[in-house]
C-alpha cells in the first residue's frame, strides 16, 4: 500500500490529518522537524534535508504539505518552510502519485492581505529558490510580510503544479485557514495583531485543526477526483461577514 506523506504531521492540522488518514487504514509517512515516535524527523528549513526526505522517498498515495512556521520566525526560515520546502517536495514526489492522485498545500487567507504584487508574487512562485531569498534580503522584508508572501507564493504555484499535471491525471490543490486553535496560535496573535482575536469575536471561535483536515483529507481522496487548480478558502464564513458588513457600512 502506497502511503500518504504529511508534513507537518507532530502536531496541529498536521497531526489531525495524520490521525484521520490512520483512522481510515491508510499508511502515513508522517514527517516533522519534531523528535516524536512514528515521525520522520527532517528540517525543512534545511534544503539538504529536504532534498534527501525526496531521495528517500518512493511511490506515494498522496502528499499533504501542511509544515508551516508563522511569522514570528525569521523571515528567510517562514519562506523556506512554508514555501520552498512545499514547492520543492510537490515538484518532485507529484510524478510519483498514482493517477488521480493529488498534492494539498496548506495555505492560509492570509495570502489575501495587501503586500507584494501580483505581478511579483507570480515572479517569485516560478524563478530560482534564490530569487525569493533574495527578495527577502533585499527588501529586509518582517518575519509577518514573509509569512504572508510565502502563502502567496504556495497558492500560486499550487496553480502552476495543477497545470502541468492535469493532463496526466495529476491533482494540486490548496486550503486557505483562517485562524486555527492549535498550539501556535498565540504567535499569530503576535505576528498578526488585533485581527486574530477579531475573527473570533466575529464567528464565535475559531476552527478546530480537525475540521481543517478533514477538507485536506476529501481533497486527498478519490471523492475529489475532478477538484484540481483551486484555492479553498475555509474560514467559517468570515471572509463572508466581513464583506456584508463593508458593502452596509457603504449604504
Amino acid at each position: 500500500m502506497r502511503p500518504y506523506l504529511v508534513t507537518g504531521a507532530a502536531s496541529g492540522i498536521g497531526a489531525a490529518v495524520v490521525r484521520l488518514l490512520l483512522a481510515d487504514g491508510h499508511e502515513v509517512l508522517a514527517v516533522d522537524r519534531a523528535e516524536q515516535p512514528g515521525i520522520v524527523q527532517v528540517d525543512l528549513a534545511d534544503p539538504d534535508a529536504v532534498a534527501r526526505l525526496v531521495a528517500d522517498t518512493g511511490e506515494l498515495a498522496g502528499v499533504a504539505n501542511v509544515a508551516g512556521v508563522p511569522g514570528t520566525a525569521p523571515a528567510q526560515t517562514v519562506l523556506r518552510v512554508n514555501f520552498l520546502a512545499a514547492r520543492a517536495l510537490g515538484q518532485a514526489l507529484a510524478p510519483r502519485l498514482p493517477r488521480g492522485a493529488a498534492v494539498v498545500n496548506v495555505a492560509s487567507l492570509a495570502a489575501r492581505r495587501p503586500g507584494v504584487d501580483d505581478a511579483t508574487a507570480w515572479r517569485l512562485a516560478t524563478g530560482p529558490d534564490a530569487d525569493v531569498l533574495d527578495f527577502a534580503y533585499t527588501t529586509s522584508i518582517s518575519g509577518p510580510a514573509a509569512y504572508d508572501l510565502s502563502k502567496k507564493l504556495l497558492v500560486a504555484h499550487t496553480t502552476v503544479l495543477a497545470a502541468e499535471h492535469a493532463a496526466a491525471g495529476g491533482r494540486a490543490c490548496a486550503v486557505s485557514p483562517g485562524p486555527v486553535q492549535t498550539p501556535i496560535i498565540d504567535d499569530f496573535r503576535t505576528s498578526m495583531g488585533a485581527g486574530v482575536d477579531a475573527a473570533e469575536e466575529l464567528l464565535g471561535r475559531h476552527a478546530t485543526a480537525e475540521e481543517i483536515a478533514a477538507v485536506v483529507i476529501f481533497l486527498l481522496s478519490p471523492a475529489a477526483s475532478w477538484v484540481n487548480g483551486v484555492d479553498l478558502p475555509l474560514d467559517g464564513g468570515l471572509l463572508a461577514v466581513r464583506t456584508v458588513s463593508a458593502l452596509g457600512a457603504r449604504t
